[in-house]
């Protein structure tokens, strides 16, 4: 696995998570950032400011229904609790 970016005690990982989480030993991230799907997506379109645009931001957006969706979500964050450390934080993209 090789960092995105890394300087002294900082290590930056870009890719799938599940992939990337999988990779690191247990209790061993102070942090994670995560900024998951949230399958909006639809692939239709919408109108915004007169216009017609798309809603699909990309396939990895699109839903594959609510019961695989959740499971996904349920996966990731398991994911994430193995690796993170007793005290350890996480900050999930576009919930605040």
């Amino acid at each position: 696995m090789k960092p995105f970016y890394k300087k002294e005690d900082f290590t930056l990982f870009q890719g799938d998570c599940l992939n990337v989480l999988a990779e690191m030993p247990e209790d061993s991230a102070d942090m994670i950032f995560a900024d998951p799907p949230y399958f909006l997506s639809s692939g239709s379109f919408t109108c915004q400011n007169g216009k017609m645009v798309s809603v699909k931001k990309g396939d990895w957006d699109l839903s594959n229904g609510t019961k695989k969706n959740f499971e996904f979500h349920i996966e990731w964050i398991k994911a994430c609790k193995r690796v993170l450390k007793p005290g350890g934080s996480i900050w999930i993209s576009g919930t605040i």
